[in-house]
């Protein structure tokens, strides 16, 4: 019994120092807005390591030459539970962090980290065997018990000292006298797909807050993400820049300082600028707060008493997937996001708050996203934690639970509009309505979005309502991207463009870019695509998880939902539209804020004059 009370202290404090560790590496990455990781990782770690530290107890009994001694039980299962917990983070963290989960086992850099991870392991094994020397057995246990001690003491310290040191952000004043522009509201619904809403022809969703705002505004027709999951898509929309050019396309990337976001322009321009966002990927820990004098993120109530730097832990997400897959009967929504009801409740009194001051604010709803509830809520809903690989034969009775979810949304969006009526400023707001990407239900055999650039992932509503109803009913065929958004709004708000963004006025004229460019580098799948009016080629890296074919040719003419890949069949095509996607990708680059950018050569720079790219 002694043996297995020293190996739980030991390999409590094992568990613990792994913790706060990681906390470092997350602390040290930038993406942290409070600091509650440093307590939670000491205690969650802790606790695990606990058991572990028990098992390695009952080890020492039964194979007595691992730990012939007594005294060698409080080292070895601190240093075991360290040196395990140690190998599978740091294999969580190098995969995904440095190799942005692209990092096959059989390759040499694979084979290296990982012999590296094991030598790590072992070395810290021994370390840890080592360190308490010979002690009775009484002693043994009191310096576990000051091990663990000062372990949670670490994280209390930490956590207690880093929030005050940090402090809290209190909202900040206007940077310019008041503006005479009109009011702006940027409304992205996340994981919204054009095709589910009744302004883009859907006949089986039931939206007239949208169908409204379509007769009040412009619907344009064909409007595409540039990648397929938020983060990088509603960077995309802020800073009219590609991912190539403001650098965030992995799970822990920041937007960076350098760029100039639309909450920048408006709060230059006089405006008051909020932000209501519940997406953890836009949240301030990630620096979307940049322009905004008021920025709320609507966190979810996280399992196990989280918080959002606790989140970020490889424990956390699978204590989370274990809990989600194994343990729960019921899912409740404000586990993973807050719903528009709450959005709403934040959003709708703000905007009223000063009539003397012009307003720009964005208020991103997450009610699409999964998981797919039943609604009213009654706990049954379908979330990809906990169902990765739905069954095929689920599609319809998924769609109809993402269709109710839309529908739920849109009845937020009238309590919306009606507040903007009600204070008198309906008509005078620009109204710009759009998604971050779309979602999958199996027609390409896959689910959810963020792994390929298909239409059902990338086609995105967009709709803007001008102040006075202005060209209200009119629909726009063209290509558009969600890179033209934020001068679209800029320009039409009379507010100065920055000459970084990289996208176009949609009503100020001019030629339509005959492709569009999109890129995704998400999960190990790294992507890139150019679509015309006819065509669209995707490209895919060898061996990637959703087992894209390299090469994807389509024509969208016949072919609409690139069922029928053509490249083998049309390699003049492929090599056509292989050189714009060349040359794309450079234009995608060339407003790069961290790092060099290149000369465009004589050729990159005909194909771009041709695409409506250049003059």
């Amino acid at each position: 019994m002694k043996r297995i009370i020293v190996g739980t202290l030991g390999g409590f404090a094992g568990g613990a120092v792994a913790g706060l560790l990681e906390g470092l590496v997350i602390a040290l990455g930038g993406g942290v807005e409070e600091f509650g990781v440093f307590l939670f990782a000491s205690v969650a770690y802790g606790l695990f390591g606990a058991a572990m530290g028990a098992g390695w107890g009952v080890a020492t009994l039964v194979l007595r030459f691992l730990a012939p001694e007594l005294p060698m039980v409080l080292g070895g299962g601190a240093g075991a539970v360290l040196g395990a917990l140690g190998l599978v983070v740091a294999r969580f963290r190098i995969t995904r962090d440095v190799f942005a989960e692209n990092l096959p086992i059989a390759s040499a850099a694979g084979i290296a980290v990982h012999v590296g991870l094991l030598v790590a392991a072992a070395a810290i094994f021994l370390l840890g065997r080592s360190l308490l020397g010979r002690r009775s057995e009484g002693a043994e246990i009191g310096a576990g018990v000051r091990w663990c001690g000062g372990a949670v003491a670490a994280g209390v310290v930490l956590t207690l000292l880093l929030n005050v040191v940090a402090g809290g952000a209190d909202d900040a004043e206007p940077s310019a006298p008041a503006g005479s522009g009109p009011n702006v509201l940027l409304i992205i619904a996340d994981t919204l797909r054009a095709d589910h809403i009744g302004p883009y022809g859907a006949d089986d969703v039931d939206t007239p807050a949208l169908d409204q705002l379509a007769a009040d505004g412009v619907v344009f027709e064909k409007a595409f993400g540039h990648s397929s999951w938020t983060r990088p898509s509603v960077a995309t929309i802020l800073t009219s820049l590609y991912a190539a050019s403001h650098s965030v396309m992995h799970k822990t990337d920041l937007l960076p300082a350098a760029v100039e976001t639309l909450a920048e322009v408006f709060d230059g321009e006089g405006y008051r600028t909020a932000g209501f966002v519940t997406n953890i990927n836009v949240a301030p820990s990630f620096h979307f707060q940049q322009g905004f004098q008021k920025y709320r993120y609507l966190a979810p109530d996280f399992f196990f008493g989280a918080t959002d730097s606790g989140s970020k832990l490889a424990l956390y997400g699978g204590m989370r997937l274990v809990r989600e897959r194994f343990l729960a009967s019921k899912k409740f929504v404000n586990n993973y996001y807050q719903d528009a009801a709450t959005v709403n409740a934040g959003a709708v009194p703000w905007l009223d708050g000063d009539p003397d001051r012009p307003f720009f604010s964005l208020v991103h709803y997450m009610d699409p996203h999964d998981p797919y509830m039943e609604i009213p809520y009654n706990g049954n809903a379908v979330a990809r934690v906990d169902t990765p690989h739905p069954d095929p034969a689920s599609k319809e009775r998924l769609r109809e639970l993402y269709i109710s979810n839309v529908e739920y949304l849109d009845g937020f969006l009238e309590k919306l509009f009606a507040g903007l009526r009600d204070a008198g400023v309906y008509d005078d707001t620009i109204i710009a309505f759009t998604a971050d990407h779309g979602e999958e239900f199996y027609e390409h055999e896959g689910w959810w979005h963020g792994t390929t650039l298909y239409d059902e992932q990338v086609h995105v509503p967009l709709i803007v309502k001008l102040p006075s109803n202005e060209l209200a009913g009119k629909r726009v065929s063209e290509l558009v991207g969600l890179v033209d958004v934020a001068p679209t709004v800029a320009g039409m708000a009379g507010a100065s463009v920055p000459s970084s963004w990289q996208g176009r006025d949609l009503f100020a004229g001019g030629k339509p870019p005959a492709a569009l460019y999109a890129e995704e580098d998400h999960e190990g799948n790294v992507l890139e695509s150019v679509r015309s009016e006819r065509w669209k080629l995707i490209l895919a890296n060898e061996g990637n998880p959703r087992g894209l074919e390299p090469v994807e040719l389509y024509d969208l003419a016949a072919d609409p939902g690139e069922t029928e890949n053509l490249a083998a069949s049309k390699p003049d095509v492929v090599a056509r539209l292989t050189g714009d996607l060349e040359a794309l990708r450079e234009v995608a680059a060339m407003g790069a804020v961290e790092g060099e950018t290149g000369e465009l050569d004589e050729a990159s720079v005909e194909r771009l004059r041709a695409l409506g790219y250049m003059e």
